[in-house]
């Protein structure tokens, strides 16, 4: 995927170090990046010309360089957990405004895990209260037809503004690319899986198989 727009997941690593799979939830994800990105340059909203182009720059464009792997920046994690990019743009556009900050409050759960408390039971009861409600969200994520639903309840709300468009404040910095290669998702492992269990014959499965590939 195109480098402003991957999930953010995919730029952490998993427990046993290895590089996560891309898979159908973070398509999703990367949707509202692409929508987010399209309606900061190409529609309304509250952010001043200098504060469009800063958040353009820190949200989608900048990385750092860890371990030789390129990653996005902590303020892009950030405005994904916290919700706060949508919330501090205010589209003029209410269908614009809902069908993000509607994305943006399940999406974002994605990343408000927290350790799990030690030798505080209140904290302890908190924390679990907040870990359900989080999982419970989350859920919600696993139905392939999430997406679809959530656009199809804003559309055919009647009360919704979709008609206001107002001054657009478009900034002229180019979308950026970074050559990052071709990622591993869940589609290429198993297709690979297949080829090379059809290409031995026996169904039995190889040291390499579904392996990431880099």
């Amino acid at each position: 995927g195109t480098w402003q727009f991957l999930a953010v997941r995919l730029f952490e690593k998993t427990k046993d170090g290895a590089v996560p799979i891309q898979n159908r939830i973070d398509d999703v994800e990367s949707f509202f990046h692409v929508a987010t990105w399209i309606a900061l340059q190409h529609t309304s909203h509250g952010l001043t010309p200098q504060a469009l182009k800063s958040i353009l720059n820190n949200n989608f464009d900048a990385s750092v360089h860890i371990d030789g792997r390129i990653l996005a920046t902590e303020a892009r994690r950030s405005n994904m957990k916290t919700g706060d990019l949508i919330q501090n743009a205010k589209f003029k556009n209410g269908g614009i405004s809902a069908v993000l900050e509607g994305m943006s409050a399940t999406l974002r759960h994605r990343y408000t895990s927290e350790l799990k408390p030690k030798g505080d039971d209140a904290a302890l009861d908190v924390w679990k209260v907040n870990n359900q409600y989080r999982l419970k969200v989350l859920e919600r994520l696993e139905d392939r037809e999430w997406l679809e639903k959530l656009l199809r309840h804003f559309l055919d709300d009647e009360k919704l503004d979709w008609q206001t468009e107002g001054t657009r404040k478009r900034t002229d910095t180019p979308l950026k690319y970074s050559l990052l290669g071709k990622r591993q998702t869940e589609g290429r492992v198993q297709t690979n899986d297949s080829r090379n269990k059809a290409g031995r014959g026996d169904g039995m499965s190889s040291p390499h198989e579904g392996s990431l590939q880099t």
